[in-house]
């Protein structure tokens, strides 16, 4: 599906508001947020659902954050995020728990660089245990061959979440390091913003994802697993 990526002043917007992020400045260019970070965004997101659809074979959800920040647990007071964040998972994919997610599709905008990846950030309890077990009969192989591939092409692990492996996995299994995953995902960086500018911006971010498709499809089998 082909819809008109963002465009410089999306860009000239994030710049402006990480330098001036406050509720005056903010208010007195709404006008602007609507035409150059909202209404594009909507529209991006509409059109790489569908070809991610295309892509993977299943219909896709998907969600933008807020501009708004959370403030409540955060030292920093600054109102708004100077980002664009969306996310995509397959239909029907379950959140469990406050953090628990399916297996999606990560895109973040930012003032300077586009930040994307693929994974699961927090697997749930039931796709925790499936996962560990996996590791533990012989499975371990497979997903650290998917890494390494995405590694080798540029992409960069999540970080673990344990210092040490959880409770009852061997300690000197050969897939240790992998069991300190409460979720696992790769990341990517394009350094040059307006890679998403014009009319091939949908294509370009597709083609970014494709070699992450078969680490999605090995979670999605490990989502829907009995």
């Amino acid at each position: 599906m082909i819809a008109p990526g963002f465009s410089a002043e999306t860009f000239k917007f994030l710049n402006n508001l990480k330098n001036n992020n406050s509720k005056a400045w903010f208010d007195a260019n709404k006008a602007d947020y609507q035409a150059f970070i909202k209404k594009p965004a909507d529209a991006f997101r509409a059109a790489l659902g569908q070809d991610l659809a295309d892509l993977t074979g299943h219909d896709m959800m998907s969600k933008q954050f807020r501009i708004n920040r959370d403030l409540r647990f955060s030292k920093d007071k600054t109102p708004y995020n100077t980002h664009i964040r969306m996310a995509f998972w397959p239909k029907g994919g379950a959140f469990e728990g406050r953090d628990a997610q399916p297996p999606s599709f990560f895109l973040s905008v930012e003032p300077e660089l586009i930040r994307f990846g693929t994974g699961c950030m927090a697997f749930s309890k039931p796709v925790l245990g499936r996962y560990l077990n996996a590791l533990e009969t012989g499975q371990g192989e497979e997903i650290e061959n998917l890494l390494d591939k995405l590694t080798g092409e540029g992409f960069e692990r999540s970080e673990p979440d344990l210092a040490n492996v959880p409770r009852g996995f061997p300690k000197d299994h050969p897939h240790a390091g992998l069991a300190r995953h409460k979720g696992l995902a790769v990341w990517n960086t394009i350094s040059d913003p307006q890679a998403l500018t014009g009319d091939a911006a949908t294509a370009f971010m597709i083609d970014a994802w494709a070699p992450t498709l078969p680490f999605w499809r090995w979670q999605v089998g490990l989502s829907n697993s009995d």
